[in-house]
């Protein structure tokens, strides 16, 4: 049975009130995505709120907003955020985000989404997980469309999807403006083949970077590569 709750670093993520609970692909796409220029960041799909904690913690000066279609979910990343030291720069919506962006006036310099992409035959058995997890709940079109609309020139769209749905992900960014800039290749164990592709778009060409992580070695040990990576965040490493 999951615990109810998950202790980070300088954060607490409560997970009792959802059914989508914090997992490796969310910490990642956190720890991972590229903040340096970011001052106003959108987390789509932030679940419990982790990445849009994560985020606080990373970019001191940013402020964050973060969408959640699923009103549970909503609740418990309200009570996530108000029960953190970042609480006054996290801002939680409870709102469809094609919804959202059909309304949305201001830019983000960095948007940021884990999203869903369990299908028909991968699905959870569990309706309110499978829900939040399907892409029919936001399909990838619907995300890189709405997204070109509302990333400031310059900004930058990062991603953690299947490897297996890189190329079709990257045709429709390229449709829609958004240039590939950034790959990273997860490997779940030292050996094996990627499970996951951490991608950054950005609406301004710039120069493509590609690397792999690997998060277990042979041995089934945490990879030092992995641990530099989130060690920020979590208190095992």
């Amino acid at each position: 049975m999951p615990t109810p709750h998950f202790t980070f670093r300088q954060f607490t993520i409560r997970q009792d009130k959802t059914a989508m609970k914090a997992g490796t692909d969310g910490v990642l796409l956190g720890a991972w995505c590229d903040l340096e220029c970011a001052t106003k960041i959108l987390d789509i799909g932030t679940g419990t709120g982790l990445i849009a904690l994560m985020c606080a913690q990373r970019a001191s000066d940013a402020t964050i907003t973060a969408i959640e279609i699923d009103q549970d979910a909503y609740h418990q990343a309200v009570e996530n955020v108000n029960e953190s030291q970042f609480k006054d720069r996290i801002t939680v919506v409870n709102e469809d985000f094609r919804n959202y962006c059909n309304c949305q006036h201001q830019t983000f310099s960095h948007i940021i989404s884990n999203p869903p992409f369990f299908t028909e035959t991968t699905g959870s058995p569990d309706k309110k997980r499978m829900l939040a997890r399907q892409a029919e709940s936001l399909p990838f079109d619907a995300l890189i469309k709405g997204t070109a609309t509302i990333l400031k020139p310059g900004g930058k769209f990062s991603v953690i999807i299947p490897w297996g749905e890189k190329l079709d992900f990257v045709r429709l960014c390229a449709l829609n403006g958004l240039h590939l800039c950034r790959k990273t290749a997860v490997i779940s164990r030292e050996g094996h083949n990627p499970i996951r592709a951490l991608l950054t778009f950005s609406n301004k060409i710039l120069p493509l970077q590609q690397n792999q992580l690997t998060i277990r070695d042979r041995d089934g040990n945490y990879t030092m590569p992995y641990k530099c990576l989130t060690r920020d965040f979590y208190l095992k490493f």
